[in-house]
C-alpha cells in the first residue's frame, strides 16, 4: 500500500500538481516534508526547467542588443 501511496504523489508531482495538494492528499503536516520526499525523484525536472526559462528569455540578452533602441532600453534600464 506505501509504494502505492509513494507512486500517486510522485506522479502528481512529475505532473505538475500543487504541491500544497499533494502535501494535503497525504496528510504530511508541510508542503517543504512533501518536496523533501518526494521532489528529488526526477532528476530530468533540472532540465525542464533550463529548456523553459531559455524560451522565454529575449534572445537579445544571449546575443546583446541587436539594435539602438535596445541599446538605450538597456543602458537606460541598467545604468550602463
Amino acid at each position: 500500500m506505501h509504494d502505492l501511496r509513494h507512486t500517486a504523489a510522485s506522479l502528481a508531482i512529475a505532473a505538475g500538481a500543487n504541491v500544497k495538494a499533494v502535501q494535503q492528499m497525504l496528510g504530511h503536516a508541510s508542503a517543504a516534508m512533501t518536496l523533501d520526499v518526494y521532489a528529488a525523484l526526477f532528476p530530468d525536472d533540472l532540465d525542464a526547467v533550463g529548456r523553459s526559462l531559455d524560451a522565454h528569455v529575449p534572445q537579445m540578452c544571449h546575443n546583446g542588443p541587436t539594435s539602438g533602441v535596445e541599446r538605450v532600453a538597456l543602458e537606460g534600464r541598467y545604468g550602463t
